[in-house]
């Protein structure tokens, strides 16, 4: 992840929703998380801990999302973005224009 990546996404998130810089950096923390997990469930059989800890992971997520009306949309595939966030304008800025990626 790079500082581009993250002023871009703290920039794009200041532009279309009411998050703080503190939401921000909370949600590239738990995106970092999420994409962990998914790589290494891409790459072998993880535990029921682990499990739990993506799920609690995107309960987090969605929780800190519903404070500015932020609907999150989770992806298990680590090639990409495993956390967009669909603002309410409608903004996206990936390929698939699901949303703003959250860099991981």
């Amino acid at each position: 992840m790079s500082t581009r990546e993250k002023l871009e996404f703290v920039y794009l998130m200041a532009k279309h929703s009411k998050a703080s810089l503190s939401d921000c950096q909370r949600l590239m923390r738990f995106a970092a998380t999420h994409q962990r997990i998914c790589t290494d469930e891409c790459n072998r059989e993880i535990s029921n801990g682990e499990q739990a800890k993506k799920i609690r992971v995107q309960r987090k997520i969605v929780a800190l999302c519903a404070g500015f009306n932020v609907k999150p949309k989770f992806s298990g595939d680590p090639r990409g973005c495993t956390v967009k966030l669909q603002v309410p304008d409608g903004h996206t800025n990936d390929w698939g224009r699901e949303g703003i990626a959250v860099p991981a």
